[in-house]
This record gives C-alpha cells, structure tokens and sequence, in this order.
C-alpha cells in the first residue's frame, strides 16, 4: 500500500515522506493498537518468521526439504515451550513487592510473561495520576509520565479511565489491547483507587503455566519416533 501510494502520486523524492517511513516502528502500531498481535507489529512480523526458521530453511530449500525442515522447526519450538512451562512451575521469580496483583499474576502467569508485567509494575513508582474529571461512575485521570524517544526525554501527559463498577481501567496507549500486557498508568490508576486484585478480564488464558498451549499436541514426525527433548 505504501508503494502504491508513492507511485501514484509520484512521491519519491519527498523528503518528508521518506522519514516518516525510515520512522515507521515509531508510529505505524498507532493504528494497530486495538488488534490483538502478542506484541508482534507489521514491522517486524517478517524477522520473526525468519528467525523460526532460521537454521532449518532458506531461500533456496526445495518443497519437499521445506516440509522435512519445517518439522523439525515446531519440534524445537515445541521443545522449548515445554522447557519454558517446565521452569515456570520450578522456578518462582521473586515479587518486588507484597501487591495482591503482583503474587496473581506471579501465581498464574509464566515467568517470561510475569517478567513483562513486573516491569509495567515496577513503572508506576514514577507515576502519580491526578483526578481530571468524573462523569457518573467513570473517573478520568491524569497521568504524567516522562518517554525515551531516540536521544531525548519528553514529558506527555496520558489519560485514564476508571469505572467504579467493575474496576476496569481503560488507557488509550492499547498495550493491553495489542500485547495482552496492563500498562504501569493503568496499575497506577488502580492503585489510586485501592483496588488489590486484579479483573479476570486483564487475565489471559494463553499466558498461563496451567494451560497447555495447543500447538504443543500438533502430531509430527518425530511423535512417531519417540524423541523426548531436554530441557
């Protein structure tokens, strides 16, 4: 779409338009932020294939190869996800507080994934949202947080909203929406609030250590011939 965009209007040689695409990890998840993509953006979904497959296929593995090598792929993929499940249920990663919220999701969540939202937690010590308004049950707040951008730090101003009957918060960054993780403005928002569990809706089954992922039970070759990997 972007090509086509500069071709019809003949475009190349805008300066402007050129940064904004060199720039484009930087702005194009805007649009994406209210899409589930488990933290994967359009900017890089083409690394991440490549680096599934990285090791057993390149540009000029034939068909049949390709499905031989693509077997093996998931059998690796599948070998460290049982690694990774083995871990989160021996392994408890130290809270860096007593918060309710914090030992649920340390209680629910793997390791890799209670490790991103400890950091979110971690970020709302510098966060102190200040009360905008209230309409009915709903609060809306303030909260002034200071972001990295390149070399410089800048200082924006994000809102919250807060409904009192079901202690759901809504923050319109979408890092719930698009990487399943609760943001620290919105933890910050709770806090305020005196809330000490977290709603089942900010719970996702998918990053649980109790739910067995279903790509993990996808029969392939290498059932048949009884290999066990190691973590």
């Amino acid at each position: 779409m972007w090509d086509q965009l500069i071709s019809t209007y003949n475009l190349h040689e805008n300066v402007w338009l050129q940064s904004l695409y060199i720039e484009r990890e930087h702005w194009v998840s805007t649009f994406l932020k209210n899409v589930f993509w488990t933290g994967m953006s359009t900017t890089h979904q083409s690394k991440s294939m490549n680096a599934f497959f990285y090791g057993y296929a390149h540009a000029k593995t034939n068909l049949k190869e390709f499905v031989d090598r693509y077997d093996n792929a998931l059998k690796k993929k599948i070998e460290n996800e049982n690694c990774a499940d083995f871990q989160s249920f021996n392994v408890t990663i130290p809270c860096i507080s007593k918060s309710p919220i914090k030992k649920r999701y340390q209680d629910l969540y793997t390791n890799a994934k209670f490790r991103e939202v400890q950091h979110q937690l971690f970020g709302i010590i510098d966060l102190d949202p200040v009360l905008h308004k209230v309409d009915a049950s709903v609060k809306t707040y303030l909260v002034e947080d200071e972001v990295r951008v390149e070399y410089f730090t800048k200082l924006v101003t994000h809102s919250v909203d807060f409904s009192e009957e079901d202690a759901v918060a809504k923050y319109s960054c979408g890092l719930f929406e698009m990487r399943g993780i609760v943001c620290q403005h919105i933890f910050a928002v709770l806090k305020c609030n005196g809330i000490k569990t977290i709603p089942n809706r900010n719970i996702l089954d998918r990053c649980r250590k109790d739910i067995k992922r279903r790509y993990t039970l996808i029969l392939s070759t290498y059932d048949a011939g009884g290999s066990t990997g190691k973590c």
